[in-house]
């Protein structure tokens, strides 16, 4: 297909003048790919822009927690994809408030806050990524090994206060956010044995921060669900919106598949009825680009080529996929249907060395993100610093400038 030749191209052609050229001659070749794609596109996916959601408005028009049905049965997912467009193009402040031990066997409750594995949240940091052009910051939060193991699982202080307080800085600034239950390790290996104490996390949370306004922050129930947690994702989910509804009746929640993430895994999620609910999938396709390096079992394997036309319509293959499976699983009023958000993607910086550098992660970055863009997805780039996919150099106060330009230039 064109599609490929011409980004190829646009990619790696230096001349301003050819550069010109040759996105003139882009867009004539994706305007009729992308013809093909609009059939499953969505007019529910991010604007350009979204308006900012400041932290003094409240925007509970509604006491039901579920969206009424319409006349042919189906849900009306409008304030789900409202919250989607707000969300639009947004950035991780990851390995922060998730950080912690990788497993904690002993049950043992352990003290410390998001400085555990070296990297803070700096206060600056929401109004940089703020001026760089993102809308929306997703925060994810490690919370159980910090809480009680005996009813009501009391959560730790520290941890409340500093989630509360960052999360006010994104909203002052505009900026909604996402916050979660991450890396819940016990939960994954033994879901019978933790699901009281991850419920209980869920009615802290979810009282904690019932104040704040809908359109400044959305709960995502659970990242990551894999193994053993799998087999109770439909199960915990809906037992958790139903805790989250009793204090927090028209909060946009997210859900996320399991098996890591998995988009096409969505199905377990098709018979819990509420419609102010967004589908976040998570995308590292793929993984053997994506996460080289990152450990023993990922070695470092080249460069992405962006020659290669095939793992570029794979791409728009995979998420033009999600979008006609949401379709199908997740009908809704007037031909819409429950909006999707790519929560993670992004590509490793541990294999520099062997091609895989700045400039080639940015060209790997620049599909996804124009594939989801032309889709209608919102999305969440992993992640800002100090996670090993980073775009910011935090030790030289600077973005890695070919990564952000792309971003830039596709927000």
């Amino acid at each position: 297909m064109s599609f490929g030749t011409g980004l190829v191209v646009f990619l790696d052609t230096k001349g301003k003048i050819m550069k010109k050229i040759l996105s003139a001659l882009l867009v004539l070749s994706l305007t009729a790919f992308w013809q093909g794609c609009s059939e499953d596109s969505s007019s529910t996916g991010p604007e350009t822009k979204s308006s900012e959601s400041k932290a003094t408005d409240n925007t509970t028009a509604s006491s039901s927690s579920v969206e009424e049905e319409t006349d042919d049965g189906l849900p009306n997912y409008a304030r789900a994809i409202e919250f989607n467009k707000k969300l639009g193009h947004g950035i991780n402040f990851g390995n922060s408030w998730e950080s912690g031990y990788n497993t904690n066997k002993s049950g043992a409750v352990l003290d410390y806050d998001d400085s555990y594995w070296s990297n803070p949240i700096q206060d600056e940091w929401f109004q940089m990524v703020k001026d760089a052009g993102f809308q929306s910051i997703r925060m994810p939060v490690r919370w159980n090994q910090t809480a009680q193991n005996e009813p009501p699982y009391q959560l730790q202080e520290l941890r409340l206060e500093g989630v509360k307080k960052h999360v006010h800085m994104a909203n002052a600034l505009g900026m909604p956010v996402v916050i979660n239950q991450h890396h819940y390790n016990e939960l994954y290996e033994d879901p019978t044995g933790q699901l009281d104490k991850f419920y209980g996390i869920w009615e802290q949370i979810a009282e904690e921060f019932k104040d704040f306004p809908d359109d400044s922050l959305a709960f995502e129930i659970l990242n990551e669900s894999r193994g053993q947690s799998d087999k109770y994702l439909t199960e915990l989910t809906k037992k958790a919106i139903e805790i989250i509804r009793k204090t927090n009746p028209t909060r946009t929640i997210l859900v996320n598949p399991g098996n890591w993430g998995k988009f096409e895994l969505m199905d377990a999620f098709a018979d819990i009825k509420d419609s102010n609910m967004i589908i976040d999938g998570h995308y590292y396709e793929p993984y053997s680009y994506s996460h080289q390096g990152t450990d023993n079992s990922n070695p470092c394997r080249g460069p992405w080529n962006p020659n290669d036309q095939e793992a570029l319509l794979k791409i728009v293959s995979d998420l033009r996929s999600y979008v006609t499976l949401s379709k199908k699983l997740f009908p809704g009023k007037n031909g819409t249907s429950i909006p999707l958000n790519i929560g993670e993607f992004g590509a490793s910086a541990h294999c520099e060395a062997e091609g895989a550098d700045e400039a080639n992660r940015a060209q790997y970055i620049k599909a996804i993100i124009q594939t989801a863009n032309q889709l209608g997805l919102s999305w969440h780039i992993w992640g800002l610093t100090g996670v090993g996919f980073d775009i910011y150099d935090k030790s030289a106060g600077e973005w890695y400038p070919t990564i952000i330009e792309v971003i830039k230039n596709n927000i």
